[in-house]
């Protein structure tokens, strides 16, 4: 994120005990964070589903739940509460870097229920995460907390619907920087019909590739030998996933 956002926020932060700019921070807010998504490929309501010459049509759904209860990271209102520090237990920040690059991607904006609609290369990914303020001072302390294979020559893939589970009533799980992490595929069809009702009818079935959670992922700083971790661990099927 650059200087102009950070200095946005900042400046967002100090004013907002105005009530009548409430509407106001969360619209610059959301400006602001569109600013940070230039290198994602999105796809959003209203846009075509045409296919993109080399990219892969990739639909998930990304959920939180604390403490028994559901939360989202992605919701306006929520994010108005962690720019006040009102919630900063709820924050949540991810990131997508394929392993064969060095640089990861901008954060990633699921919409506010969670649904996340990329198109992407062929190859592998791994997801990082953080509950640090990305504008705070020194550097976020980010964590591996899933992988993804987009195979190629398939041009819609499902990755599941994951969902990370923190709950301090069960002593959390101190292993998995958001709770612990699990994924399913049976909302396939589900999945599907909230895809279509959105963009149109896709042009054949989807390829299922899930998203590979657990408590296995490789941890510690982003280097030859992790990614080399990462990459065994989706050569075996992701055998972490549970």
């Amino acid at each position: 994120m650059d200087r102009r956002t950070l200095t946005l926020m900042a400046t967002l932060k100090w004013s907002a005990g105005n009530h009548r700019l409430r509407a106001v921070l969360v619209a610059l807010a959301a400006t602001a964070l569109a600013a940070c998504m230039t290198n994602v490929d999105y796809s959003r309501p209203g846009a075509s589903l045409e296919q993109r010459e080399g990219k892969t049509l990739v639909f998930s759904r990304i959920r939180f739940f604390y403490d028994g209860r559901e939360i989202y990271p992605w919701d306006a209102s929520a994010f108005y509460d962690a720019v006040l520090e009102i919630e900063r237990a709820e924050a949540r920040h991810i990131w997508l870097r394929r392993l064969d690059v060095t640089e990861m991607s901008w954060e990633l904006r699921p919409d506010t229920d969670g649904a996340l609609t990329l198109w992407l290369l062929p190859g592998d990914y791994a997801m990082f995460g953080t509950e640090d303020d990305p504008g705070g001072p020194g550097e976020p302390a980010l964590a591996v907390v899933a992988l993804l294979r987009v195979p190629a020559g398939q041009p819609v893939v499902y990755a599941g619907e994951l969902t990370f589970t923190e709950d301090l009533r069960q002593g959390g799980h101190p292993y998995y920087i958001f709770g612990s992490g699990t994924v399913t595929t049976d909302s396939l069809a589900a999945a599907t019909r909230k895809l279509e009702s959105r963009y149109g009818t896709l042009r054949g079935p989807p390829t299922v590739s899930a998203w590979c959670v657990g408590k296995d992922l490789p941890s510690g700083n982003y280097s030859s030998e992790l990614r080399r971790q990462l990459q065994q661990l989706l050569d075996q099927g992701c055998s972490a996933s549970h």
